[in-house]
């Protein structure tokens, strides 16, 4: 066993001076206020894998980093040694326009990936707050996505291939490089979403879509969130061009610059060919005045606000909740109730986010949050709160009430059995 002190010298001696930061920057990694003895950041998936070899065999837990953007999400770590930045690994591997596929490192930003794949009119259908800092490895670890999953769905479809290092260093590939890849089970649909409690993703691979050729959005002062959703699934039904739609309850109007928005605000924005992005912007337009809302067509400006509140914000809480579409008014109004704050909600996905500056008593709020979420049939993350709070409520939920939790539990002891990866700090402290 490597004596803690000797820790941060045997990983220089893996990966030189260049791949070890300095002891300073430690309080850099902290997590929920947890700091790693050593920061390394390896230049290669192979420099990676001995990294994790190295932490297998001394039994010190690791947690792997990108951009650091969704690791206010999930419980405090049971143990913290090592903290694997893969920064270093920020490269485009390959890139098939023709065949709508690129292959990158993990440690490469979204919009970095994103300013590659323009110059060849292509982009990778995500948005995730915080594109600029937030890498493709924990986009896909923390299964982050954003409204426009309305059109295009989600990281698990578009991730076609991956190559991941388990945790005790094996260097190992799911799914290929090309869109007709049919091998067996698909273990990247298991990594993604699992925040780095299976394996270390080192690469991924992605089928790609063309740039639409026009963008547009409209602001639509409407009646609330059940006519909010009304307007969404008309859209749906009648195949318009809509790429995200948002809803925002007063609080979240203003803060998004809009002023007084009662009793909401919906925000659609509009992807495609110029004719049907006008012909879509003219249907939502005609539906969203019969119904007596007032529609203005803007830039974009107020959808981008709207979807940086649904960031991580830095102290209060931050809470995801997700039903069926149908439900999603029922449950925004149910949270409107519990406590004053700021609403951002998805229509068409059922997914809502609330968030509360200074509740005047936080766990009962996130308990009672949780409780209509789970009258609707649905579930709830909390997805930023102090430290102090997780250590005693489980940011995922109560694995008392979930029927697939065994299966969780002995899929973690099959793909880690030392507990070395992020331990702690998935549902039921995994």
């Amino acid at each position: 066993m490597v004596k803690q002190a000797t820790v941060p010298d045997a990983l220089v001696s893996l990966l030189g001076d260049e791949g070890v930061l300095p002891p300073e920057r430690a309080a850099d990694f902290a997590v929920d206020g947890v700091q790693p003895q050593a920061v390394v950041a390896p230049g290669s998936v192979e420099e990676v894998a001995e990294v994790m070899r190295f932490a297998h065999g001394e039994g010190l837990a690791v947690i792997p980093r990108g951009g650091g953007t969704m690791m206010p999400v999930g419980n405090v770590p049971r143990r913290y040694d090592i903290a694997l930045s893969l920064a270093r690994l920020d490269r485009v591997l390959e890139h098939e326009p023709a065949d709508l596929t690129v292959t990158c490192q993990a440690g490469i930003t979204l919009a970095g990936l994103q300013s590659h794949l323009a110059k060849s009119g292509q982009f990778l259908p995500l948005n995730p707050p915080a594109a600029e800092s937030a890498t493709i490895g924990g986009v896909l670890a923390a299964n982050g996505s954003g409204p426009w999953r309305h059109a295009y769905g989600t990281a698990r479809d578009f991730t076609i291939g991956m190559r991941v290092v388990t945790a005790d260093g094996r260097i190992t590939k799911a799914g290929g490089r090309v869109v007709k890849n049919v091998a067996g089970y698909d273990l990247c649909k298991l990594y993604i979403g699992s925040f780095s409690t299976l394996g270390v993703i080192a690469e991924a691979t992605f089928k790609v879509a063309p740039l639409p050729k026009a963008e547009a959005s409209l602001t639509i002062r409407c009646a609330g969130p059940a006519e909010a959703h009304r307007l969404a699934a008309e859209a749906q039904r009648a195949g318009l061009s809509v790429r995200a739609v948002q809803y925002l309850n007063p609080a979240a109007a203003t803060a998004a610059g809009l002023g007084d928005a009662r009793p909401g605000v919906l925000l659609a924005e509009f992807a495609g060919s110029p004719q049907a992005v006008e012909r879509s912007q003219r249907e939502i337009e005609r539906i969203a005045r019969t119904a007596g809302a007032s529609v203005e067509r803007d830039q974009g400006r107020a959808a981008q606000t709207a979807h940086q509140l649904v960031a991580q914000p830095e102290g209060g809480l931050l809470c995801k909740a997700s039903v069926l579409p149908s439900d999603l008014p029922a449950l925004v109004e149910r949270l409107e109730r519990i406590a004053p704050g700021a609403i951002v909600a998805w229509p068409a996905c059922g997914i809502a986010f609330a968030r509360w500056s200074h509740p005047d008593d936080a766990e009962s709020a996130v308990a009672a949050a949780r409780a209509e979420t789970g009258r609707l049939g649905g579930h709830l993350v909390l997805q930023s709160c102090p430290a102090g709070m997780k250590e005693r409520i489980d940011v995922f939920g109560d694995t008392s009430q979930r029927p697939d939790f065994p299966l969780i539990r002995r899929v973690k002891e099959q793909f880690d059995p030392r507990g070395v990866l992020s331990p702690g700090r998935f549902l039921g402290r995994l």
